[in-house]
């Protein structure tokens, strides 16, 4: 397929599926995976969901009608379904009319295997057409010189197989048939996702490569025999894979970027602290109360109605339970009961108060007409407003006695102080003796740090390698490192422990690091789908140095956390909340109480107000309860929710790896970095880079601004952000 044939797709995948196949490049992926296979049209394709759609029952309907990933691979089967009846159709008639009777006077059927019904044969490379009865059938022998052996077919395979050589012309055993042929005309950037190697289904029992070379990666600890067979991927190689090392995308341009590192012969150039107390995070999950988890509920309606006061100076808030003929303001939580739609309705919405503004009840909301509903605090031009469940949020309205409070105006949360540091500290971190002047450089990535094709961590070793090369100030590495999600690990295809895995692949690459770059400061943060962690739940207790065999110099912090790099703050979390606060927010437009004069035209930035979500509600995970189909992922820990907290300053630099697209944004005042994931599933991702320069020196020393002084630190004004592919 051409480049230009492949753009063609892309543009009318997204005119048939929008924002389903925009947003997600792994769903665009897996639909221009499915129209190359079976050779079809986005309109086939999106006809033939719609009657997928359709064929199902109503209450999976409606969990099937937003296109998934998962989703995609159910429709796939179905086309794989669909296209294997049409080719046995056509090959019975052609097998019944070309088959010669045996000699023998018995039926050409391999022993130990049924056919099932309309002859099926083994098209596709499945096995859905072909069972083991419980009583194996046995041909009869025409002389005692072709009688079989026990245990054998006539080819001299194992009874029960179901693939022969071709070149029997005594059996009409189904031969295995590649779904597409994999030759010199698939795209080298495509990205294929399909069925893991790893997988115990039934449909893949023999590999398509010969010789185990073609199946595992030197080194890996995958087991080829104590496992289901592996088969070769249609994604690429990772050494084979296009542009390694580019650059995809960069934020602040006009700043120069820094390449050459930290001189061999010098000392660390940043300094790391945290106040993360090891012991609050080492707590007991699993041992959660009901009276505890309310009370920490409760809690946070409180905390963010003082937060909503003194922001907006309102002295009293009133019941959202009284029937009154006067608006009044009051705070709770944002509840959705389930419905038959993957989202909530602004008709479906419950508002719950806490014990002491309105005694814990739940009440209806109502919104008024968006031509009449006003929205207050938020940005510019926005001219809306997003809820999802377990938001908090300050409405104005009454109740009018009708069981509901009709919202006449929503009041968002303002956004956090700026961190401050005093102008002698900025001088000494940025013109010292450590700096003296030059920009820091950090690098960042997220796991999983291996294809879902193998075990052999290609991906962790390019960006080693790259840290090798260019030395940067700081490396931060987030988890899942060993992921428990890995087709490798469910399948139980490893021969090796989760720690001799951590050790044999992440810490002897890290070690190199550290004896090349010895001032380069590595942080690993973990992530809830690391099984080589003993902390499982969210918020998460940091990673075993000792045990996981790591270098001293190696610092380790829990997950989400708050740290700083010299002067500037650093908020870092695992859990994919912009994710699902993408699946379950609700967009509920508005007019602005107070509009901006000079901003005209409405601003749409979806990324940008999710990540408003998490800065205004100033919690790493808002969403209460976590998504249903994602709870895994999270592992909440509601008890310990004080944990999840962005007390203080607006952080300088926030990182939020995400399944999303990648990207660098400026959200109010702060640097936010989604650096995707190092590895997908069959194909390389992506990091960043970050580039932080130091505050004039002349603009330190002002003679109007004091050594005592409070100075904003202004990293998105002097950070140049980069995304790079690995």
């Amino acid at each position: 397929m051409t480049t230009t044939a492949e753009e063609v797709n892309r543009r009318e995948l997204g005119e048939h599926f929008r924002g389903a196949v925009n947003d997600y490049p792994d769903v665009m992926a897996e639909c221009l995976s499915i129209l190359r296979i079976y050779n079809l049209t986005p309109a086939d394709l999106f006809y033939k969901y719609e009657a997928f759609l359709m064929s199902r029952p109503s209450g999976l309907r409606a969990k099937l009608s937003v296109l998934t990933l998962d989703t995609l691979r159910e429709l796939r089967t179905e086309i794989q379904r669909e296209q294997q009846a049409k080719v046995v159709a056509n090959m019975a008639s052609a097998t019944h009319s070309a088959a010669t009777p045996s000699t023998s006077g018995s039926k050409n059927v391999a022993v130990g295997v049924k056919k099932g019904k309309g002859n099926m044969t083994d098209i596709g490379g499945f096995l859905e057409g072909l069972h083991t009865p419980s009583r194996p059938t046995k041909p009869r022998p025409s002389s005692s010189s072709s009688r079989p052996q026990p245990g054998l077919n006539h080819s001299g395979s194992p009874a029960g197989s179901a693939f022969t050589p071709s070149g029997n012309d005594h059996l009409l055993t189904p031969q295995r048939a590649s779904p597409i042929a994999i030759g010199d005309n698939i795209s080298a950037s495509s990205y294929r996702p399909g069925p893991s190697n790893l997988s115990a289904s039934a449909y893949l029992q023999t590999p398509l490569a010969k010789g185990s070379g073609d199946l595992l990666t030197p080194g890996s600890p995958t087991s080829p025999a104590g496992s289901p067979t592996l088969t070769p991927q249609l994604g690429q190689p990772f050494h084979l894979r296009p542009q390694p090392h580019s650059l995809v995308e960069t934020l602040n341009p006009h700043l120069s970027d820094t390449r050459s590192g930290i001189p061999s012969d010098s000392r660390s150039r940043v300094v790391l602290s945290s106040t993360t107390d090891p012991k609050q995070w080492n707590y007991r999950y699993m041992f959660e109360k009901i009276s505890q988890r309310s009370e920490a509920l409760d809690d946070l309606i409180d905390d963010y109605a003082e937060q909503i006061k003194d922001a907006y100076g309102i002295t009293e808030l009133g019941d959202p339970h009284f029937v009154s003929e006067e608006s009044i303001y009051t705070v709770g939580r944002i509840l959705s009961p389930p419905t038959d739609s993957s989202k909530a309705t602004s008709s479906s919405l419950y508002l719950e108060s806490s014990r002491l503004i309105g005694a814990g009840k739940r009440v209806a909301l109502r919104f008024l007409d968006p031509s009449q509903l006003k929205v207050r605090g938020g940005a510019p031009g926005v001219r809306g407003f997003g809820l999802f469940p377990g938001c908090l949020a300050c409405v104005k309205g009454r109740n009018g006695g009708g069981g509901a409070f009709v919202v006449e105006e929503v009041l968002l949360p303002a956004p956090s102080a700026l961190a401050q540091s005093p102008a002698a500290e900025l001088l000494d971190f940025q013109h010292g003796d450590r700096l003296k002047g030059q920009a820091i450089s950090m690098m960042t990535a997220a796991g999983p740090f291996t294809l879902e094709d193998d075990f052999s961590y290609a991906p962790l070793e390019a960006l080693v390698q790259v840290a090798l090369d260019e030395r940067p100030d700081v490396l931060i590495l987030l988890g899942p490192f060993v992921d428990s999600n890995h087709p490798a690990i469910t399948s139980g295809a490893v021969l090796q422990t989760p720690t001799e895995i951590f050790r044999d692949q992440v810490s002897r690459r890290l070690q190199r690091i550290v004896d090349t770059s010895p001032n380069t400061v590595i942080i690993l943060i973990p992530s809830v789908r690391d099984i080589v962690s003993r902390h499982m739940a969210y918020p998460q207790s940091m990673l075993d140095k000792e045990v996981l065999g790591l270098s001293k110099r190696v610092r380790l912090l829990p997950n989400p956390c708050t740290f700083s790099i010299n002067e500037i703050l650093v908020a870092v979390s695992t859990v994919d909340v912009l994710f699902h606060l993408r699946k379950e927010e609700l967009y509920q437009r508005a007019q602005e109480a107070e509009p901006d004069p000079q901003q005209l035209t409405e601003v749409k930035d979806a990324m940008a107000n999710l990540i408003r979500h998490v800065l205004g509600q100033r919690s790493f995970y808002p969403i209460f309860p976590p998504p249903e189909q994602h709870a895994a992922e999270v592992n909440l820990d509601v008890t310990h929710y004080p944990l999840l907290k962005m007390d203080g300053p607006a952080p300088d630099i926030m990182i939020l790896p995400s399944k999303l697209k990648h990207f660098s944004k400026i959200v109010d005042s702060t640097l936010v970095v989604n650096p995707a994931y190092l590895a997908r599933p069959h194909s390389a991702g992506t990091f960043a880079k970050i580039t932080l320069h130091p505050t004039p020196k002349e603009q330190l020393m002002e003679s109007d601004v004091g050594e005592d002084a409070m100075l904003e630190h202004q990293v998105y004004d002097r950070a140049r952000s980069e995304i790079w592919r690995i």
